[in-house]
């Protein structure tokens, strides 16, 4: 099957906002500018971009269990692989390697312990439920809206499976064709449902930006900004999908979008993190853009070194067996 070059585009978008969405939550100055960036970013591009990994992710009619369990399986050693290298980060900067290791997964790799979460759970969900959508995906917006009530936090990523599921079944259910495409591409509807909620959510929620991981804990009387949020999460990813065009400059960052996900943090927290704090360097939202654009050239010229696509990708090679004759 031939790439799809506009969702290529639209991975590089949404890569470049995760980096700067990091940046800014990152540098602790929290402004009227730096605030309102945050939330705009937050409402949808981690939404959207699981929105896509469910939307490349096969039906279990498309695959063996074997050939399930064989992805599964990589993307596990590429957690563990990065698990382990923010350890050997976190003892060079002075902390303590044990407690670091307890947060499991450490940091933006959450993203990873859901994704296999989700793919098991849709291959093994019975197909009396799997062939009603609808129902499923009521389902899964019921564990979104609820998640919160768990109290799980970040412990093995759980609430933010539960919370974001939603989204990765939306996008596998589009793929396969079984939505409503007219609900699917109203865009006047979901830009009106966008202009309407944003400034609610940001007038009677001025903190929204920090509710909208997927990790936090709520009650009762937050319900109503946790649905405001997830409706508006929803429009607003759905929009952005359907309006982005193909531009060939983002292209390779968003064929590329796993490799600048997973190594950003280091180059955000080793470089940039210490020049801000220790040595003054200004952490207003033109330098954060400009902080990005760095650290995304810093990206690209790592993406041509053959270890850095090994630790992202390990393969090992069998030794060929020795001629026992010829010895």
């Amino acid at each position: 099957m031939a790439r799809d070059n506009r969702i290529d585009t639209l991975k590089g978008f949404l890569i470049i906002l995760v980096v700067l969405g990091h940046f800014i939550t990152s540098m602790n100055n929290v402004n009227i500018v730096n605030h309102a960036v945050m939330g705009m970013i937050y409402i949808f591009h981690m939404p959207l971009f699981i929105l896509i990994s469910g939307y490349f992710t096969k039906s279990p009619e498309q695959q063996s269990a074997r050939e399930m369990w064989r992805g599964i399986l990589n993307l596990a050693i590429t957690l563990v692989i990065f698990q382990l290298l923010n350890g050997l980060w976190v003892i060079y900067a002075g902390r303590d390697f044990i407690e670091a290791m307890k947060a499991f997964p450490y940091g933006v790799l959450w993203y990873l312990l859901s994704l296999i979460y989700w793919r098991i759970i849709l291959f093994y969900t019975p197909k009396s439920l799997f062939r009603r959508p609808w129902l499923y995906l009521g389902i899964a917006l019921a564990l979104s809206i609820f998640s919160g009530f768990t109290h799980l936090g970040k412990f093995l990523s759980l609430q933010r499976t539960l919370n974001f599921f939603i989204f990765f079944l939306l996008g596998f259910y589009y793929r396969q064709g079984v939505l409503d495409t007219r609900w699917w591409k109203n865009n006047k509807l979901h830009a009106v449902t966008a202009v309407v909620l944003l400034p609610i959510i940001f007038v009677l929620y001025p903190r929204c930006g920090n509710f909208m991981n997927g990790a936090d804990r709520y009650t009762w009387s937050d319900l109503p900004e946790k649905i405001l949020i997830l409706t508006c999460s929803i429009s607003v990813s759905l929009f952005v999908f359907n309006i982005i065009k193909d531009w060939k400059p983002l292209r390779p960052i968003g064929k590329d979008s796993l490799f600048y996900y997973m190594y950003h943090m280091f180059i955000i927290s080793m470089v940039f993190i210490p020049l801000v704090r220790n040595h003054g360097w200004p952490s207003t939202f033109p330098f954060i853009v400009l902080y990005t654009a760095i650290t995304l050239a810093i990206l690209i010229g790592m993406s041509k070194i053959p270890l850095f696509r090994w630790l992202l990708h390990p393969t090992f090679k069998k030794r060929p067996r020795k001629n026992k004759a010829s010895d």
